[in-house]
């Protein structure tokens, strides 16, 4: 065979082994990024009727792969992120139901000051995927740090009684706080060393806080105090469309706990918003400030009944936030309104985070 021939057969073989370019692109994600996560929800089983009624919702973390261009849009990404030694970026996989961070959603500040320049980018990774979490490279007694990022992204802290300020112990406390409410002292979950179940802060407030920060200063070092979260859009496609549309319009009473007294006893709310425009869900909930009975609207109870047993089920939704994240001397920021949280029983006395709720930009 002659030269020409033998390079003719060479480039042959070369297209026909030659992936597409979408194809090509999706190696390439793969390679940067290492498998791609879907939404939590695509491990589990959506409600039937959900199938047909998405048009409120959208796929979680993967929307920005899925834009015009997301090779050009990933390379760059990937490049910014790993051209700063301030964003870390995991590489290996995620357990079975762990929460995989974003890209550029964790941060390392080696300093204080290093790390109040990053604001702008902690205000971002909230604004985008509504979490950010921060390792700290020096210890903060008085959790000043998490103060100023917070002013620093232009929020203001909210008090969280009428006798305490902007900070609050999440530790072993049996003596509790003093109520106004009640003229005594009255022990919150956070201050027990029990589960605490699914629920977002503040959700007996007539506004509910928008976001809050904990600063871990000393984490559960004997495996309880797991500490779990669940994307509201991933709770409204696990619930059938009518619970939905129910606790989106449906207002129900909501005890104010008496260690959180600011001068009510009781509000009214809804539990879920619905954002089509943005295609994102928010919820409101704790499931122990429901009065019971809950309504005398047989389709509310009906859709709070469907709305509990789904946050009831063992392991039935959520994940947990890996260890290597929720560790001594870190921040981690959340949207509120578009996560719920949970723990486990706390088996390390010593477990002492800081909690502080704000609202503002982002």
């Amino acid at each position: 065979m002659t030269t020409r021939g033998i390079l003719s057969l060479k480039r042959a073989t070369l297209s026909a082994s030659r992936p597409t370019r979408g194809a090509s692109n999706a190696i390439h994600t793969e390679r940067l990024l290492g498998p791609t996560k879907a939404s939590v929800v695509s491990k589990r089983n959506i409600h039937p009727a959900q199938r047909q009624a998405r048009s409120f919702t959208m796929a979680a973390d993967t929307t920005t792969v899925t834009d015009s261009n997301p090779f050009e849009q990933l390379s760059y990404l990937r490049k910014v992120a790993t051209a700063s030694p301030f964003i870390s970026v995991k590489a290996a996989p995620p357990e079975a139901s762990e929460f995989q961070f974003p890209l550029a959603t964790r941060f390392k500040a080696p300093n204080r000051e290093v790390g109040l320049s990053m604001a702008s980018m902690y205000a971002q990774a909230i604004r985008e995927h509504g979490i950010c979490a921060i390792e700290m490279g020096w210890p903060d007694p008085d959790s000043q740090f998490m103060l100023d990022v917070i002013s620093k992204m232009g929020c203001n802290p909210d008090t969280h009684s009428s006798t305490q300020g902007a900070l609050w112990d999440v530790k072993f406390k049996p003596e509790g706080v003093y109520s106004e409410g009640i003229g005594k002292k009255a022990v919150s979950i956070s201050h027990s060393m029990g589960e605490f179940a699914w629920h977002t802060d503040a959700a007996f407030e007539e506004n509910p806080t928008r976001f809050f920060g904990f600063h871990i200063i000393h984490p559960d070092k004997k495996g309880g105090g797991v500490f779990r979260i669940l994307r509201a859009d991933d709770l409204t496609r696990l619930l059938s469309p009518e619970a939905v549309g129910v606790l989106s319009n449906h207002e129900f009473e909501l005890k104010v706990p008496p260690e959180f007294f600011k001068g009510k006893d009781s509000v009214k709310g809804k539990l879920l918003e619905v954002d089509t425009a943005m295609g994102r869900a928010y919820v409101r909930f704790r499931k122990d400030i429901l009065h019971d009975p809950l309504s005398a609207d047989a389709n509310a109870n009906a859709a709070v009944k469907e709305l509990n047993d789904l946050l009831d089920a063992p392991e039935g939704v959520g994940e947990h936030v890996p260890g290597f994240v929720f560790k001594e001397d870190s921040v981690l920021l959340m949207d509120n309104a578009r996560y719920l949280h949970s723990r486990t029983d706390i088996k390390d006395p010593k477990r002492w985070l800081r909690r502080v709720r704000f609202h503002g930009p982002p």
